[in-house]
């Protein structure tokens, strides 16, 4: 594994994960989560550091971040199971940051996992609940999208306008949702699970 430090503003810095390899004959048994959780856990004790971040990071990566990052919060007191119903607050943020070096948007999705542990999903209200408050998050980058496309209509004429249509149409933004919502759900629950069998 390689960690560069890199320099905040005004007297912090910021630990990199650039490159974090396992050797093929020893991938699957749980040498990656050790060797994350060591890192973070090195650098937690430090107080000039501000959070922990990763270079470019692959989709194997981010699962595997999510899950020493979930195991590591899933003690902490804000993310207690009756406050996640409650919502994410900014004491998890807080908490999280001092405590094990998190920054927001990883401390968000610790909580969205927590919360579907947490979760009755066989209550429709509950699960109903749950999915909006996933939703809200996901939503950011559509967000983003309605506003381009109000400027868009400002300074485009027609003709250019319906060639930039069909990336904004709102039905595909729901599927699409829904699409991310899905595939969220199913590695939150692979978390779960594999919390589950190292406990």
């Amino acid at each position: 594994m390689t960690v560069y430090n890199y320099y905040v503003y005004p007297d912090k810095t910021r630990p990199r994960v650039s490159q974090m390899l396992i050797l093929p004959p020893f991938q699957g048994e749980g040498h990656g989560a050790q060797l994350l959780e060591a890192v973070h856990r090195f650098y937690c004790g430090l107080p000039k550091v501000q959070d922990i971040t990763a270079e470019d990071p692959s989709e194997n990566y981010v699962k595997l971040r999510d899950y020493v990052l979930t195991k590591l919060c899933q003690n902490l007191p804000s993310f207690d199971a009756d406050k996640l119903h409650l919502g994410f607050s900014a004491d998890m943020i807080k908490e999280a940051q001092e405590k094990l070096k998190i920054n927001k948007k990883h401390a968000r999705r610790v909580y969205e996992i927590l919360r579907l542990r947490a979760t009755d999903m066989s209550d429709e209200e509950k699960a109903k609940a749950y999915r909006l408050e996933v939703k809200k998050r996901l939503f950011g980058p559509y967000r983003k999208n309605q506003r381009e496309l109000a400027k868009m209509r400002k300074c485009l004429r027609p003709e250019e306008l319906v060639s930039h249509m069909g990336q904004l149409d709102t039905q595909t933004q729901h599927e699409e949702l829904e699409k991310s919502y899905q595939l969220a759900l199913e590695d939150y629950r692979r978390i779960i699970e594999r919390l589950a069998s190292q406990a």
